[in-house]
């Protein structure tokens, strides 16, 4: 009797999920229609001077037609014929956007095609903003070495130009030197030594840029008027603790190496207080906290007289320093 009714109950099971499958019909989606479209993830916002990377969705589309163009202008800024892979569902495209005043501003992307004997456009709104100036140094005389893909970027030294820039590193005689780079990609518009010292050549076959003594450098650059220079540089305690006080500095030593950036010093000190500097200048001096100092930071506080060994650090997140009481 129990075997009976477990029977009984999977035969009803058995008849009911066969029904469930009877009745489910497959269906079948298909767009036969040629379309394509803008990817949601192509940039909306890109700096000139950037590559842009435009994703499509192609669907039975063997051609079309992609532009950039301003808003309330007809006239392309470029304008490129695509062929699409039969096999190609999803594609993207690099486009080399210049860095020219005329594409700052508003403009839209735009791709037309032809879907059932009519012509199709589509169009995806996108903002070019200025491009952030910047320059690399690259080279063997140092920590870079020659791969642009690490060449070091520098900096923007005045604020009233675009085109000065500097970096501060330690340049070796061995390692034939150092070039400048408009980016870190490839030599792509390297700047090297030009008709005599001081000024740039923008050529695949300019010289390398070298020094004749190993030290730390400020090396500065100027990408419009095409000049270049490379000064010695020095760290320095300045303070009322110092020797000095606060009327001149006290040179440290350069102790590091290629991307070793050290300074020492052994000094007699009176309780007070003192910062370091750079160049003798207050343009850049630095205070503060010792395991993070920071630019015009406050005087860092020396509470007994005795002889110290001062050290200075620079690594990629900043300076630091050690004040150890001998």
């Amino acid at each position: 009797m129990k075997i009976s009714k477990i029977f009984r109950l999977l035969l009803v099971l058995c008849i009911g999920v066969f029904s469930f499958l009877s009745s489910c019909k497959k269906v079948e989606h298909g767009i036969d229609d040629p379309i394509v479209s803008i990817n949601e993830n192509t940039l909306s916002t890109i700096q000139v001077g950037k590559k842009l990377k435009v994703g499509f969705i192609a669907n039975n589309i063997k051609e079309f037609t992609f532009a950039i163009g301003p808003v309330n202008d007809s006239e392309m800024l470029l304008t490129e014929h695509i062929t699409v892979d039969p096999n190609t569902f999803i594609l993207s495209k690099d486009f080399d956007i210049p860095n020219e005043k005329s594409w700052i501003g508003e403009a839209l992307l735009k791709i037309t095609y032809t879907s059932g004997g009519q012509v199709i456009e589509k169009t995806k709104p996108i903002t070019f903003t200025e491009s952030n100036p910047q320059m690399f140094v690259v080279g063997g005389s140092i920590a870079a070495g020659w791969e642009p893909t690490l060449a070091l970027p520098m900096s923007l030294y005045d604020e009233e130009s675009k085109t000065k820039f500097e970096i501060f590193e330690y340049v070796t005689v061995d390692g034939s030197g150092i070039k400048f780079l408009p980016t870190n990609v490839d030599w792509t518009d390297a700047f090297g030594k030009g008709a005599s010292e001081g000024i740039l050549l923008q050529d695949g076959d300019a010289g390398n840029i070298t020094v004749t003594e190993d030290d730390f450098y400020r090396i500065r650059m100027d990408s419009e008027a095409k000049t270049y220079e490379l000064s010695k540089s020095t760290w320095g305690v300045i303070g009322s603790a110092t020797p000095d006080g606060w009327d001149s500095d006290t040179d440290m030593k350069f102790v590091g190496s290629k991307g070793i950036y050290t300074w020492k010093v052994t000094l007699n000190l009176t309780a007070g207080e003192l910062k370091f500097r750079m160049d003798d200048d207050w343009a850049i001096n630095i205070g503060g906290t010792l395991s993070s100092l920071q630019q015009d930071g406050a005087n860092i506080v020396i509470e007994a007289a005795g002889k110290y060994e001062i050290e200075l650090s620079r690594t990629a997140s900043g300076y630091s320093a050690k004040i150890s009481k001998n």
